[in-house]
């Protein structure tokens, strides 16, 4: 019975996975790119940084502007000049304007000298700079979680594997206890021990297999995939992967990011003092003006044209010492920012050495439990053999088999050491 509930347990496991698609290392790393709505996000705010510097050359075009005032005076202003000497000394009210005064006009205004606007456009590049590596910093974060997704998916489908090896060893053990129990050569409470040997390796093959389904559905998440996947690359290749490219290595995207904030940084300081200069601009206009007692736009005579051109420059003169204080502000900022720099250099130098040297004594203990499960094994079937002529205690016979159980979860300890290390060294490396 307890044979058919865990063949049971087991169909309805290959029933959830027989749809998942087996995608490779960069595979995943490649749909993640191409899915996951965030990085969208970020291609979009490089977009908007770069009209930054469409805007900056739209202010440089001509602005012109076109308007129209179509007006109707219901009382017309009046003065008086008193005791007018052209009128015998009398008083003389005058009228100035007419009933109808309508206007239309076009000006036009082009800027000829602004010291701030190549610092803008040095700005704006930079910004753009800064977007794109906030973007590929995002990437990185994004390769991270998928690597640490694809790592665990790999790592708990060994786990399993390792599982299941254990409860078909216990199923045999206990069918030959049952036969020796039958013939009389062993006690029911040793019987009961492989009984609950077989009990506890199927709990623990049930929990391993639900980590797995658990690390499937997170390697999904952090694809954005609609389908449910499973990792195609074994261990083996995975460690093959990692020391192919082993050797690759790029500038942190962290030291780019500081890099361009110093920069930007004395930029702003720059600007700041460009607020000082000057400012020209060329303008003209264009207007015509009726003057009519009434309302008729087509009538002859009563349309006056006049324009104007002219220069304006404006120069600051005082503003309180607010651009000094803005360049001291921008000019620490800049230092600031040079100092994380170097300490991120030193920091990063650290990161690759403890990590190269963590991933070293890993695989040094990857390959020591590789030999000692070998040797486990082969201690448990000489083991095995005595046990069942009767030259070997049931007590030593179970130490075998535990030692077997610890030198795998050694192992499992050590792959995951493994794992987790080359992800820490490609980190370090920049090569993520």
């Amino acid at each position: 019975m307890r044979l058919l509930i865990f063949l049971l347990l087991c169909s309805l496991f290959a029933q959830s996975v027989v749809a998942q698609t087996a995608v490779s290392l960069p595979e995943a790393l490649k749909q993640a790119q191409a899915n996951r709505p965030e990085l969208t996000n970020g291609q979009l705010q490089v977009q908007l940084a770069g009209s930054d510097e469409a805007r900056r050359r739209a202010r440089w075009q001509p602005q012109v502007n076109a308007g129209a005032d179509l007006r109707w005076n219901t009382q017309i202003q009046r003065s008086v000049i008193k005791n007018a000497p052209f009128a015998n000394n009398q008083d003389i009210v005058l009228r100035f304007g007419t009933p109808i005064n309508n206007l239309l006009n076009v000006q036009a205004e082009q800027k000829v000298y602004d010291a701030q606007s190549r610092v803008e456009r040095d700005i704006n590049r930079l910004n753009v700079e800064s977007q794109r590596a906030s973007l590929e910093r995002l990437k990185v974060d994004v390769r991270q979680q998928v690597t640490e997704a694809y790592y665990q998916a790999v790592f708990n489908r060994e786990k399993k594997r390792l599982s299941e090896q254990a409860r078909m060893r216990a199923q045999t053990y206990l069918d030959q206890a049952k036969t020796r129990l039958q013939a009389g050569t062993l006690l029911e409470s040793d019987y009961n021990r492989f009984v609950l040997d077989l009990s506890n390796a199927e709990l623990t093959l049930r929990n391993d297999g639900r980590d797995y389904a658990l690390s499937l559905d997170n390697l999904r998440y952090r694809i954005n995939s609609p389908n449910a996947v499973e990792p195609a690359d074994s261990l083996t290749a995975l460690f093959a992967q990692f020391q192919a490219d082993e050797s690759a290595t790029n500038e942190r995207v962290e030291l780019r990011q500081e890099d361009l904030s110093r920069q930007l940084n004395l930029l702003n300081e720059r600007k700041e003092q460009a607020r000082l200069s000057p400012v020209v601009s060329a303008y003209g206009a264009y207007a015509a003006q009726q003057l009519a007692d009434t309302f008729n736009p087509f009538a002859s005579g009563t349309w006056f044209p006049y324009n104007y051109v002219g220069l304006r420059v404006n120069v600051p003169i005082f503003d309180g010492r607010q651009t000094r204080l803005n360049r001291q502000d921008y000019v620490t900022r800049a230092q600031i920012s040079q100092n994380t720099l170097q300490r991120l250099r030193n920091d990063f130098d650290y990161e690759t050495r403890a990590a190269r040297n963590t991933l070293e004594q890993a695989r040094e203990n990857l390959t020591e439990t590789r030999k000692n499960i070998e040797q486990a094994q082969n201690i448990l079937a000489i083991d095995r053999v005595r046990f069942d002529a009767g030259t070997l205690l049931l007590a030593d016979f179970r130490n075998s088999e535990y030692a077997l159980q610890q030198a795998e979860n050694n192992y499992l300890r050590a792959v995951y050491e493994v794992l987790l290390g080359q992800l820490q060294v490609r980190k370090a490396l920049g090569s993520l």
